[in-house]
C-alpha cells in the first residue's frame, strides 16, 4: 500500500524521505541554469583520444572527442574542489560517497520529472520514525518529525556559493555527457536541471499544523492541493518550514548572484 508520495503511519518503517541531497545539489546545479559556461577540463586528467569515424560529408575534417573521465577521477576533482563549499563536517561525510557527479545529474533528473530520487541519495536517510499527532479532532504532523531534516538544512544554508560557481565551471560539461545516456533525444542537461530548480521554488512554505489523513497503512495529506505536489515536492515539504526555508533562500540567493554575474558579461 505504501508509495513514495505517501506518509507512512508505521512507526518502525523509515518514512519515504527522498530530497536532502536534491537540495544541495540543486543549489550546486542551478548555478548552470542562468549561464553557459565555457567548458573547462584543465583540472582534470589528461584525456586520451577517441578518434570519431571521418563524416561521410566531403570537406569535414574528423573529429576527436576527449575520453570521459573515471568515477573515480571525477569523485577526486568534486572532492577537491566541494571540500571548501562548508565548514560543516557533514558536507565532508557526504563527499566520501561514489559517483558523485551521476549521483547528480540523476537527482536533478529524478526531480524534474516530479520522481523520488531516494535511491540514489539513500546514505542520507534520517534516522528515527515519521509521527503524526491527534490535535482538535485532525491529525497533524509531530514537528519532532521535520527536526530530522535539520542537518541537510544547515548544510544547504552554509554553502558557499562561489566554491559553486567555479566547481561548475569544471564539471558542466561532464554532467551534460552523463545525462545523455539515458536523456530522451532532444533533452538537455540545462533545460532538466532548470525545471528541477522551479520545482524546488514552488514548494509552499507552511509554518501552521499540516493535515493529514489515515489511508490504510499511510498518511495522506488532507489539502488536496499539497497531496497534488509532485513525489520530490512533497518530500521537500516534509522537512519542514526552516529547513524549506533555508534552502529556497539559498536557490534564491544563487538565482540573484548568477543575474547579478551574467548582467556585468
Amino acid at each position: 500500500m505504501s508509495n513514495p508520495e505517501e506518509v507512512e503511519t508505521n512507526p518502525q518503517r523509515r518514512l519515504h524521505w527522498g530530497v536532502g541531497v536534491a537540495a544541495v545539489v540543486l543549489v550546486f546545479g542551478g548555478l548552470g541554469t542562468w549561464l553557459v559556461l565555457r567548458q573547462s577540463s584543465s583540472d582534470l586528467p589528461p584525456p586520451s583520444q577517441v578518434v570519431i569515424p571521418k563524416p561521410s560529408h566531403p570537406g569535414l575534417a574528423p573529429r576527436a572527442e576527449p575520453r570521459m573521465p573515471s568515477s573515480a577521477e571525477m569523485d577526486a576533482l568534486m572532492r577537491a574542489r566541494l571540500a571548501g563549499a562548508s565548514g560543516l563536517p557533514e558536507l565532508a561525510a557526504w563527499l566520501r560517497e561514489q559517483d558523485l557527479l551521476r549521483r547528480f545529474v540523476t537527482v536533478v533528473g529524478n526531480i524534474a520529472s516530479g520522481d523520488s530520487p531516494r535511491e540514489v541519495v539513500s546514505f542520507l536517510a534520517p534516522s528515527g520514525a515519521f509521527e503524526a499527532r491527534y490535535k482538535a479532532g485532525k491529525h497533524v504532523i509531530e514537528k519532532k518529525s521535520y527536526a530530522r531534516y535539520d542537518v541537510i538544512g544547515k548544510v544547504v544554508g552554509s554553502l558557499d556559493l562561489g566554491v559553486l560557481v567555479s566547481t561548475y565551471r569544471e564539471v558542466r560539461h561532464l554532467a551534460e555527457r552523463l545525462h545523455k545516456e539515458n536523456a530522451r533525444p532532444g533533452s538537455t542537461f540545462d533545460a532538466t536541471l532548470h525545471l528541477a530548480f522551479e520545482q524546488v521554488l514552488a514548494v509552499p512554505v507552511i509554518d501552521g499544523d499540516v493535515e493529514v489523513v489515515p489511508r490504510g497503512a499511510v498518511y495522506v495529506y488532507a489539502d488536496p492541493n499539497l497531496e497534488s505536489l509532485t513525489a520530490a515536492q512533497k518530500h521537500l515539504l516534509r522537512m519542514g518550514p526552516e529547513n524549506l526555508r533555508r534552502i529556497q533562500a539559498k536557490v534564491r540567493e544563487a538565482s540573484q548572484h548568477l543575474t547579478q554575474q551574467a548582467s556585468r558579461r
